[in-house]
């Protein structure tokens, strides 16, 4: 076998711990244990107070880091953002090519959406194989969106490229059923075999159950003796929640806290529903550091998860799984035969909800608050269902077999 040595393109990585940045950094942490070598291509983080503070290169927990140089901003409107990542792809590309010779195979994500390109152009030339980790699948999205109509010049080329770099690939991964169907759409029957379902997961050595009288973000936050109603993670136009805003409305005489913990394009549009309403049963925090993430997990009583039903399949709330981990029921908003939605009720660890209204929560809510054995059984049923089958081990094994496999 080849030497066990890769390069991995994505967008996020250490110390930008949010999104594909968390998910990605885990699975390197866990690969290199596994006796993989890794060098990570990444930007400098758009996220956080280290945007602006971390080297160029650096080495993580044997992991060696190298950050491109990139123009525009991530952050800011769509044609900045665009420029981010098409500078971001050249640099990748250009340093890749003076490096191709050390490696013998490449994993590529989805963040930014071209980033595959790189991947097909050197397995075209260099014959150097790519495993490409799929997170979202484009442009059905920015289509779904409302940003590109389905029958644009730019839409018809997008899906195109797609296709060319699902073709391309030695392995694509997929993270959901839902997922795995929409891609078979877009191969021929012949290459279904290259396809490997391996869901997202949670790092059980560093998410666990905190007990609510031992939680010291709860204290912290003086929401002791509090029902509180959590959504942790990135606010995306993905995500339906507004109607969670109109629901805390609805509940607001209940000693119920709605607390929002994150950031995104939503997160003002929702802080400014909450102050319209003047809302005090609706708190909004910043991201939270690693170190608390079992803590602040736990803090809930009840934990929220959604994708509008317009992106079911195309992308997958992988947020979940740590939520299991964390012993805490869940609220999905998601479409029933999502992956997601599958996954709740096949487990019995929360309830579904399928683009609900504001009554539809509330409702669902007093469900919660008012059933405490169901929901203990939810709890320990998410918890058991996590260490079972979405830890970071399970998956770090799957991709071990799939990167053995391509790298032969």
């Amino acid at each position: 076998m080849a030497e066990k040595r890769f390069a991995l393109l994505c967008q996020h990585f250490y110390p930008e711990m949010v999104s594909t940045g968390m998910h990605m950094t885990e699975l390197a942490e866990r690969l290199t244990e596994l006796g993989w070598q890794i060098t990570v291509y990444c930007a400098r983080p758009s996220w956080g107070s280290e945007s602006g503070t971390v080297p160029r290169t650096m080495n993580y927990k044997g992991i060696e880091i190298i950050r491109v140089a990139t123009v525009g901003d991530q952050k800011k409107n769509l044609p900045s953002r665009a420029l981010f990542a098409l500078s971001f792809l050249i640099s990748v590309s250009l340093l890749l090519w003076r490096h191709r010779k050390a490696f013998p195979g490449v994993v590529v994500t989805t963040n930014p959406p071209f980033l595959g390109l790189v991947g097909w152009l050197f397995s075209s030339l260099f014959r150097l194989p790519y495993l490409l980790i799929i997170y979202d699948i484009y442009p059905e999205i920015v289509v779904n969106l409302g940003v590109l109509t389905s029958n644009s010049i730019i839409t018809k080329g997008w899906y195109r490229i797609t296709q060319l770099i699902f073709r391309k690939a030695a392995v694509l991964v997929v993270i959901g059923r839902d997922m795995e169907q929409i891609v078979k759409s877009k191969l021929p029957e012949h290459l279904h075999g290259r396809i490997n379902l391996i869901p997202n997961w949670s790092d059980e050595r560093r998410v666990k159950p905190v007990p609510k009288n031992e939680n010291q973000f709860r204290h912290e936050q003086g929401i002791n003796g509090i029902f509180v109603v959590q959504y942790a993670g990135r606010m995306g136009r993905t995500h339906n929640l507004e109607p969670v805003i109109e629901a805390a409305r609805h509940l607001s005489g209940e000693n119920i806290l709605f607390q929002f913990v994150g950031d995104g394009a939503k997160k003002t549009k929702l802080q400014n529903l909450a102050a319209d309403y003047n809302l005090p049963n609706v708190q909004f925090l910043p991201y939270q550091p690693m170190k608390r993430l079992a803590e602040m997990l736990s803090a809930a009583d009840l934990a929220l998860v959604c994708l509008d039903h317009a992106f079911t399949g195309l992308s997958v709330p992988s947020k979940t799984y740590g939520i299991m981990a964390s012993g805490t029921p869940i609220l999905g908003f998601v479409q029933p035969d999502s992956e997601i939605g599958q996954m709740i009720t096949e487990e019995n660890c929360g309830l579904v909800l399928s683009n609900p209204t504001a009554e539809q929560i509330s409702s669902a809510m007093r469900i919660f608050i008012h059933e405490p054995d169901q929901v203990e059984v939810m709890s320990i049923n998410g918890r058991k269902a996590f260490l079972t089958k979405y830890t970071l081990s399970h998956a770090a094994s799957a991709y071990d077999i799939a990167l053995k496999n391509m790298i032969h």
